[in-house]
């Protein structure tokens, strides 16, 4: 046989009539050549439904004899008999026969002389097989190539009939319950974005134990392949069975292979495959197979009828679906399908329900009035159901269109009171329903989010937030009492425990925030482990549990747990890879330059948030106010890591300064759109005092400019207790600068005001002051106060009782590096302060403490350049 005739064959064996046709012109093939392989192509069998089959089978054991046979074993293998074929290989039934254990299995080999396309199909076959496993798939056993280089495929063999012969004889109930068998294993591929694209009955056998296993992935390929799909060369149709989005080729997707499911089932239910011209490839009139099989119900004519609509939008949205209206066939229950008209749904509940035929009419009357105020009862609570899903979606896409107006806040402010107004009148239903206490859970976490909570724009309103959280929460868990592997659920219960957590962080409640960044991380772990076992989340699902992670993984680190941090940033950027949100990926990156700044690892910090930059910087044209003001806060991370005065940093003040400006140019612009923006208005005020303190040093009239406008930004914004611990902050930071300047007077009532927002917050007076609080600040601006306005020992007194107080809060300075740094900053302040009142013992021991803190460090970490800076800052007395 020479070698063209070969070679054709294989190309034409998985194409339909039109498209061999196209080929002959095309290629120009001769009259003779055309009417060999026309010949060979002729074998077509009804039973196989397509020219894989017996064509394959019979015209490629020929054409196996005439190239001179297939090897006799393949790796340990031995090659019995041929068992199928195909245009691409030959499927054998083999045997181990290497002695190591005994076992039959079916042995695919590639075809000699095979085109290169073939051959990558085939290979691709073979991972895609590998990736899945499932019992109503056939799983891989082995895999290798040959001597003479041909790849081959070892997979279980399954000793079956195609499902259709073996329904044949049993019940339309049987039928189902099989084919939803086959539904779970095309639902396991699609999970793994693996397509079939060739499903039809000799491609699903049963096994003798009524076991069906999905066979040939020879054409699957992943959901997101482009290029090789369309190609007409690689559309190996099954006509009766191929889309009709197969027959035009375009764009192919998990509708594909529920048309084909659909198509499997008709066959199932009627003993023919729907019917289509093999030609042209459009589908002819549909009988409904209850006409010509009476004992299929009627309910699967609208159910076959949706998996088998034209346009794949129009079909069930996933296999699952389709198999959850079988499964209400099977419980005489409603299908999605079928129109949902009351005397319908009467008709469903009666024959679940009915009375005995011999109930007097009477019965049957009050039976009847029973089921019409249910099904009205139903009516309305599914418009509930419908009311709150539209409001929870719409308040978010309102919401997030309202947040890019300037001067959105008061717009805002309606959507959020229309909203509780809503959600406070379907409340009292939603606990008897958990997918509508999914759906008022959800709605009332959106409105605390637009009320107060600081990772995205808000209103500053945080009592509010938190009242309207705690609500949502209570709703969640009764969602998972009733559905406990509800992976909606369990993110929104991390979700919410993400934002109590952030909001008692902003509150000065730390332990609070840690006990719930515990709760949310439990929860996220739960939902990451749903998520790797099942099919990729959506982006925004996949983006809000990337986001609580981010967040929690920054709480663990400000409570100093930094392995436990570093672990979920790590699961955080592996799912934001995962999922394609590389943004994400930036913004965790954030929290992993903080944790090694913290650590002194000073140059992986700003290697870690450069690449944060790099990876958030949209460029030019980027306008929404999310991913820039995520920008804002990686460049103040920047410039904290690179010259951040008395705390870890590089101590290069003027690359800081740069970074600091650019992030407060960005987050300014937003908030001068609308002053009641919380967020945009906090990251513009956190840069601007980040730069004041920067240049406090070398320019106190700029950083007083800078402070007085901080200040004025907070005071546009609502009151919190995280407004006051900002309010306190600032104020303490600008006596500073005042004191420098000469304007004592405006010291003194900066001071005074400091204080005042302290006793609101409970920070002092206070038996004990923890390091790094307001409380800190505030005594050290006073303490300056004094010692300047010619009260030396005034000041060294407070640095005494600050000291003390601190000491008595337990710190670990020891352990706990930028503890460190704030226990050697408040000893040098000290004995500065000390020498100032003339009490020269008192300062030398401070500064013996101080040497002897950072000579501890030094031990903790050899050759560090930080603590070797602070040392010798130490030792010279600076």
């Amino acid at each position: 046989m020479n070698h063209e005739l070969r070679e054709l064959f294989h190309e034409l064996v998985g194409l339909t009539p039109r498209e061999r046709e196209k080929v002959f012109r095309t290629r120009e093939i001769s009259a003779e050549l055309r009417a060999e392989v026309v010949s060979l192509l002729s074998y077509e069998s009804e039973s196989f439904d397509d020219l894989t089959g017996v064509v394959a089978a019979a015209a490629g054991e020929w054409l196996r004899n005439a190239e001179g046979g297939d090897p006799s074993h393949c790796g340990p293998y031995r090659l019995l008999k041929p068992i199928g074929a195909g245009g691409m290989g030959v499927v054998y039934l083999a045997e181990r026969a290497d002695g190591e254990i005994h076992q039959t299995v079916a042995v695919k080999l590639l075809r000699q002389f095979q085109r290169q396309e073939w051959h990558d199909r085939f290979l691709r076959e073979r991972q895609l097989l590998a990736s899945l496993q499932h019992p109503s798939i056939v799983h891989v056993v082995d895999a290798g190539h040959t001597t003479d280089g041909r790849p081959y495929l070892v997979m279980e063999y399954v000793d079956g009939v195609p499902i259709d012969v073996y329904t044949a004889g049993i019940r339309v109930e049987q039928r189902l319950r099989l084919f939803l068998k086959v539904c779970e294993g095309v639902s396991h591929a699609h999970r793994r974005l693996i397509i079939h694209r060739d499903l039809k009955p000799s491609n699903i056998l049963v096994t003798p134990a009524g076991s069906p296993k999905l066979l040939d992935f020879g054409i699957a390929r992943l959901v997101d392949e482009t290029g090789e799909a369309t190609q007409t060369i690689e559309r190996l149709l099954t006509p009766n069975y191929a889309s009709p989005e197969q027959f035009a080729g375009e764009a192919q997707t998990t509708a594909t292979d529920v048309y084909s499911l659909g198509a499997v089932l008709y066959k199932l239910l009627t003993g023919v495959a729907p019917p289509r011209n093999h030609q042209t490839g459009e589908a002819a009139a549909l009988a409904a197979p209850s006409r010509i099989n009476p004992e299929v119900p009627k309910d699967l004519d609208f159910v076959l009828r949706k998996a088998l609509r034209t346009e794949p939008e129009e079909r069930y949205s996933s296999v699952d679906e389709m198999a959850g209206d079988i499964r209400a066939v099977l419980a005489w229950r409603p299908v999605q399908a079928r129109s949902g008209d009351i005397w319908y749904r009467t008709r469903r509940f009666l024959r679940r329900y009915w009375v005995p035929v011999a109930a007097t009419a009477a019965v049957v009357a009050s039976l009847s009035a029973g089921v019409y105020f249910a099904n009205r009862e139903r009516a309305i609570a599914e418009r509930r159901f419908q009311d709150v899903r539209q409001l929870a979606g719409k308040l978010l896409d309102v919401d997030v269109e309202v947040a890019q107006l300037a001067g959105g806040a008061k717009a805002r402010q309606l959507i959020v009171d229309m909203a509780l107004e809503y959600l406070r009148r379907v409340s009292v239903d939603a606990r008897m329903d958990p997918e509508l206490s999914l759906e008022v859970a959800t709605a009332y976490m959106r409105v605390a989010r637009v009320q107060g909570v600081s990772i995205s724009a808000n209103l500053g309103q945080t009592d509010k937030s938190e009242q309207n959280e705690r609500k949502a929460e209570e709703l969640i868990q009764a969602v998972l009492a009733a559905r406990p592997q509800s992976r909606v659920a369990i993110l929104r219960s991390a979700q919410i425990a993400h934002d109590r957590m952030i909001l008692a962080g902003d509150g000065g409640r730390d332990e609070e925030a840690l006990q719930l960044a515990r709760r949310s991380a439990g929860a996220l772990k739960r939902y990451l482990g749903l998520a790797r076992a099942g099919a990729l989340p959506e982006r925004l699902e996949a983006q809000q549990a990337i986001i609580t992670g981010i967040n929690v993984a920054n709480r663990y680190r400000l409570a100093g747990q930094q392995d436990e941090a570093l672990q979920l940033c790590a699961s955080t950027i592996d799912f934001a890879k995962a999922t394609n949100w590389p943004s994400q990926t930036g913004a965790t990156l954030m929290i992993v330059a903080l944790i090694h700044r913290e650590r002194g690892e000073l140059d992986q910090a700003l290697q870690a948030i450069r690449e944060s930059v790099r990876i958030l910087d949209p460029g030019t044209q980027e306008k929404r106010p999310g991913r820039l003001l995520t920008l804002s806060l990686a460049l103040v991370r920047e410039g904290q890591i690179l010259g951040e005065a008395d705390a870890i940093s590089l101590d290069r003040p003027r690359e800081a300064e740069a970074s600091l400006t650019r992030a407060f140019t960005i987050a300014d612009e937003f908030a001068r759109r609308d002053p009641k923006d919380f967020l945009s208005g906090h990251r513009a005020y956190f840069a601007e005092a980040r730069l004041a303190d920067i240049v406090r040093h070398s320019d106190p009239r700029r950083a007083l400019g800078l402070y007085n406008d901080a200040l004025k930004r907070l005071e546009g914004t609502t009151e919190n207790a995280g407004w006051r611990r900002n309010m306190a902050s600032t104020l303490a930071a600008s006596v500073f600068p005042l004191l420098e300047l000469g304007q004592n007077a405006e010291a003194r009532q900066r001071l005074d005001a400091a204080f005042g927002q302290l006793s609101t917050l409970k920070q002092y007076p206070a038996e004990t002051i923890e390091l790094g609080s307001e409380a800190v600040q505030g005594l050290q601006a006073r303490a300056e106060y004094e010692s300047r306005t010619g009260n030396a020992r005034r000041g060294a007194e407070i640095y005494q009782e600050l000291l003390e107080r601190v000491m008595a809060s337990r710190p670990k300075p020891a352990s706990n590096l930028p503890e460190a740094v704030e226990m050697s900053n408040l000893y040098r302040s000290a004995a500065r302060i000390h020498r100032l009142a003339g009490q020269a013992g008192k300062a030398s021991a401070l500064d013996a403490e101080r040497q002897a803190l950072w000579q501890s460090w030094l031990v903790r970490l050899p050759k560090n350049a930080f603590v070797m800076r602070q040392l010798e800052a130490a030792k010279a007395g600076r």
